[in-house]
């Protein structure tokens, strides 16, 4: 009877092992169908400021949600642009390119300015919906750069020039996680 016994605890004992097991099969067979795109995110980095942050914009419908949130902000009034180039390397921006937006919408009043609130640690945090500009396509931000600016107005940058520019990052592809 003992010896019955320790044989269906060791065949259950190994049937449950083998069934947990199964939750680490191939990949083709766990991989869900792709669901919505989990957006693009830029990793900012000061343009002569301390101001690092990211910047993701996510589809939704007719348009995107813009979430900010960033570290040694100043205090005041702040503008977003989207740049037409994907690439921060210069110290005033101006390798981001010019300020864009889809056709028919200007970049300058695209995306409405910003207040940050006298924090002492400088941190901040918004969020928009802006309509009309998606993740990717004609209309995408794919490959792009979003550029941050101090005051009200967002203008031209010129190669070795002062700028209001403040922090630049490029947006690329959210890497979703995976165990």
């Amino acid at each position: 009877m003992k010896l019955i016994v320790a044989v269906l605890v060791t065949v259950i004992f190994i049937a449950g092992c083998s069934s947990t097991s199964s939750i680490f099969s191939s990949k083709r067979e766990t991989e869900a169908a792709p669901g919505p795109s989990p957006g693009l995110v830029a990793s900012l980095r000061g343009l002569g400021a301390a101001v690092t942050g990211k910047v993701r914009v996510i589809d939704r419908g007719d348009g995107i949600t813009l979430l900010i949130s960033a570290i040694n902000m100043p205090i005041g009034e702040y503008r977003v642009a989207f740049h037409q180039n994907g690439n921060c390397s210069s110290p005033n921006g101006f390798s981001a390119g010019p300020a864009w937006a889809p056709a028919g919408l200007s970049p300058t009043t695209l995306i409405p300015s910003f207040m940050t609130a006298g924090s002492r640690d400088g941190n901040a945090e918004t969020s928009a919906y802006i309509k009309g500009v998606h993740t990717v396509g004609e209309n995408g931000l794919a490959g792009r750069s979003v550029i941050l600016y101090a005051g009200s107005t967002i203008p031209e940058i010129r190669p070795g020039e002062p700028t209001s520019a403040f922090a630049c990052g490029v947006f690329e592809p959210v890497q979703p996680f995976r165990f």
